[in-house]
């Protein structure tokens, strides 16, 4: 099978012509995959299970932001040797297996997951980002999403920021070397800068950022709504739209729990809307994933 327009209309909760509007282009080169069944799928399973039965990694834990800031110099070091951006929890799959809408696949391209991140960023920030003019980004690491954001919109100004200041010099670099409109600065979302200015008709931006927090984010959610942006986007895990009766989605989920991911995201959210605050424009679970998780869920939603 090969990812298409019908496939893509499907995961991505939308319509064909969507699909078509924003991101046909990056179709033209096959993406193939398979399901995996049997002997092969139950394999994976317990591969998933014994990895998640030896990790040790703890979300927020001491002594992370030295590994963060020692991470982001390690990428600041390759950026300068090899132009290369893709933050490395993402970057070739020796295994070749994936998540697909909710089940296991496998594909002889290692770099499935990258693809797809690309077909789906392409797609919401052309759908809902064509009529902002300032764009955020907090936890902008690499400044991948902003370089992708650059090429779409380069006429737009760009913010992106980080907690450490190995990021915030990465983020720098990046825009000069290839002549960005972004400014650069450095953030901390469990601690907000409540002297920030966000200018008006702008949108702020986060992906696989508030899952660093371990849940610590009402500050930050707070921070937003006290700035009034037009629109909000994140693409983050969140164990609510897993269905555990499922025994891939209930890996994934032990797997994100175990690690300590933020996982009240969505469920503050939803409380925010019954109190009339702001509005969700869309919700829905991440279309595709690594071996491990489903890490691209994608909210929407503007302060009322």
């Amino acid at each position: 099978m090969r990812i298409n327009s019908k496939i893509l209309s499907t995961i991505f909760h939308t319509n064909k012509e969507d699909i078509n509007k924003y991101c046909s282009h990056l179709l033209k080169k096959k993406i193939s995959y398979s399901y995996i069944k049997g002997l092969e799928r139950d394999k994976v399973l317990v591969q998933i299970l014994k990895r998640i039965r030896s990790d040790q990694q703890i979300i927020a834990g001491k002594g992370r932001t030295k590994e963060w800031h020692e991470g982001w110099g390690e990428a600041l070091s390759l950026y300068k040797k090899s132009n290369s951006l893709t933050p490395k929890f993402y970057t070739a799959r020796e295994n070749k297996y994936f998540r697909l809408n909710g089940e296991l696949i496998k594909s002889n391209n290692p770099n499935f997951e990258v693809k797809m991140v690309d077909i789906f960023r392409n797609w919401y920030f052309k759908k809902y980002l064509t009529n902002i003019n300032d764009i955020y980004e907090f936890g902008a690491g690499t400044g991948h999403n902003m370089v992708e954001l650059s090429k779409i919109f380069p006429n737009k100004n760009l913010y992106a920021s980080d907690f450490v200041k190995t990021s915030v010099n990465l983020l720098k670099l990046v825009s000069k070397k290839k002549k960005m409109n972004m400014k650069c600065f450095q953030f901390d979302m469990a601690k907000p800068n409540k002297k920030l200015k966000i200018k008006e008709n702008s949108a702020i931006y986060t992906s696989g950022a508030l899952e660093q927090l371990s849940g610590r984010i009402y500050d930050f959610i707070n921070f937003i709504l006290s700035k009034n942006p037009k629109i909000v986007i994140h693409v983050e895990p969140a164990p609510q739209f897993y269905d555990t009766k499922k025994l891939v989605d209930f890996t994934a989920d032990f797997f994100q729990r175990k690690r300590g991911y933020t996982d009240n995201l969505l469920d503050y959210l939803i409380l925010l809307e019954k109190k009339k605050k702001i509005k969700i424009i869309k919700k829905m679970k991440s279309p595709f994933g690594s071996l491990m998780i489903e890490g691209y869920n994608f909210i929407v939603w503007s302060p009322k």
